[in-house]
């Protein structure tokens, strides 16, 4: 009785374990895994808030975030919500994986270039 207590609770332990090592494995190779460059025209932009340095860019299609992130090796938010204007076409490095029914949002990382053609919208 008590040995086969002790291994569902080993066992319960070392799935607990298992399921850590691969979300933080996943935290780290997650810029190696899943980075992309998209073209986007940024609509809108707001601060998060309630904290600094986080920032909602709105395009067409998806909603980005604009966040310092330690995994991503990411610390050029504030100086990247400054360069990004509405209305301007932006190709921009993302790291994240973007799934509608959970809210996670892709990271923008950098930008690569800009356009520069200026589409309208209105304040």
């Amino acid at each position: 009785m008590i040995t086969s207590y002790m291994f569902r609770l080993t066992m319960f332990f070392a799935f607990i374990v298992v399921l850590i090592i691969l979300y933080f494995g996943f935290l780290f190779f997650e810029p190696f895994l899943t980075e992309k460059t998209e073209v986007i025209t940024v609509i809108n932009k707001e601060k998060w808030v309630g904290e600094e340095g986080k920032y909602f860019i709105f395009t067409e299609n998806e909603v980005f975030l604009n966040a310092n992130d330690y995994y991503q090796n990411k610390e050029n938010a504030d100086e990247l919500y400054k360069q990004l204007k509405r209305g301007v076409t932006y190709k921009v490095k993302v790291v994240g994986v973007s799934l509608p029914f959970i809210p996670r949002f892709r990271n923008i990382v950098s930008v690569v270039e800009s356009s520069i053609s200026r589409n309208w919208y209105p304040k």
